[in-house]
């Protein structure tokens, strides 16, 4: 038969297609799930993250009194983001070019977390522990020697609120002194990273500030519960042997190809029990055993407990198609 396509109908297709299973099967209503975004970092769940937030605000309550305490008029604090972000997303909603920043860290170690205010905030507190409205207009300007002192000392009670609420988990301290610059703080692109934010207002007005702190999701996982993971080491040996272990127990699709042949979608169409196809081998030929697309075995059936088998002939692995190397320099090549 030569194959012929030029005729065929929409019922004919129809048929072709219903024969060979193109509808897709119906897939089970998706309910209210949440679709997974890679984007964000999830080294926190919902439930830790609600323990935490619940952690900040009481630290929230001890900062109102450390505000009322420094500028002698009631405070309320309360915190407003707890946000896990990627190391390569920190400047996501934080400028930290346009604020006076702190690092903070553990006694022995790199800083791991640093505080950030904005410039327009630092001048708003100096300018009210001062008692001069007129000097907050301009956010611009450096700060003096008794404007950094006084700010040193209420930015120091502020951190020492925070990492308090930290404890005994984690028993970190500031590191440097509070400037204007990027902190010294080093995350991995792809490091978890949580951002915590409180609003500090005063008692009837209208200029809410700003406190964002920035750690390391894994310095959290304590706190609230999380056991963090322990990075092991193994020596290559072993990893080459775990690894050998997993791929032992991989499953494998061994494919028995018989023979293969090409006919049109008109003879398919046509086809009918009892025809026959003609195949491209002779039928004393092995069967070809495949796997991923590649031959290794060849054998004859045969059958064994009732089921169909092939008993293994020849092994395709050893062959190569490389062409034999002479053995001695100027011999030539066999072929």
């Amino acid at each position: 038969m030569s194959p012929s396509i030029d005729h065929l109908g929409k019922t004919r297709i129809g048929q072709l297609l219903a024969a060979v299973g193109s509808i897709p099967a119906q897939e089970p209503p998706a309910g209210d799930l949440k679709p997974y975004d890679w984007r964000d970092p999830h080294y926190l769940n919902p439930d830790q993250l609600n323990r935490l937030a619940a952690v900040m605000s009481q630290a929230a309550a001890r900062l109102a009194d450390v505000f009322t305490r420094f500028f002698s008029r009631d405070f309320d604090v309360s915190p407003t983001a707890v946000a896990q972000q990627f190391g390569a997303d920190l400047r996501r909603g934080l400028d930290v070019n346009d604020s006076y920043c702190l690092a903070f860290g553990p006694d022995k170690g790199p800083a791991c977390g640093f505080f950030a205010i904005s410039s327009q905030t630092t001048i708003g507190w100096v300018s009210k522990l001062l008692g001069d409205a007129d000097s907050a207009d301009n956010a611009n300007r450096s700060l003096s020697s008794l404007e950094e002192s006084l700010l040193s000392d209420l930015v120091a009670a502020v951190l020492d609120v925070f990492l308090a609420s930290l404890g005994p988990h984690e028993t970190l301290k500031s590191s440097g002194r509070l400037s204007k610059e990027e902190p010294a703080v080093r995350f991995e692109r792809t490091e978890e990273i949580c951002r915590i934010t409180f609003q500090a207002t005063e008692a009837g007005k209208d200029e809410p500030s700003n406190l964002t702190f920035v750690l390391s999701c894994a310095r959290l996982a304590t706190l609230v519960g999380k056991t963090p993971a322990t990075p092991q080491r193994a020596a290559p040996g072993e990893l080459s042997q775990a690894l050998m272990e997993h791929l032992h127990q991989m499953p494998v699709t061994v494919t028995a190809r018989l023979a293969t042949t090409q006919i049109g979608f008109q003879e398919i169409l046509d086809l009918a029990p009892g025809d026959i196809l003609l195949l491209d081998k002779p039928i004393h030929d092995l069967v070809e055993l495949t796997i991923e697309g590649r031959t290794v075995f060849q054998g004859r059936p045969a059958q064994s407990g009732g089921h169909y088998a092939i008993v293994f002939k020849e092994s395709q692995t050893e062959q190569t198609d490389e062409p034999s190397r002479p053995k001695n320099p100027g011999e030539p090549k066999k072929g």
